[in-house]
């Protein structure tokens, strides 16, 4: 038998790649949220305008970071919103709008 330390130098460098995550279920449409555009517009700062981008929502659900930059061009304030929310709902979470705080204003 070999013994322990000798097996693992055995063990081809790129092995801890093929421990993936395990993929992200896709959440049914539950409550008056249908489409991606509803849900889009349910989270706010302006999300409802790139509704289109989206062509289903299964797509909503699977589409990548690198996807929503290079394919959908979405800035990264959009990208972010929309994974935070995408995540958010996956946990249960409904949707609603957190409004933007207006900036400080500045004193001498």
């Amino acid at each position: 038998m070999l013994s322990t330390a000798r097996y693992l130098t055995r063990i081809p460098a790129g092995i801890r790649s093929l421990h993936g995550s395990a993929t992200k279920s896709i959440p049914a449409p539950r409550g008056d949220i249908k489409d991606p555009a509803t849900f889009l517009t349910k989270i706010g700062r302006n999300s409802a305008q790139i509704a289109d981008k989206f062509k289903s929502w299964d797509h909503l659900f699977t589409a990548s970071t690198a996807e929503m930059k290079s394919d959908m061009a979405l800035s990264v304030k959009q990208r972010r919103w929309i994974l935070n929310w995408r995540e958010k709902y996956r946990q249960g979470v409904n949707p609603y709008d957190i409004p933007l705080k207006p900036p400080k204003k500045k004193t001498k």
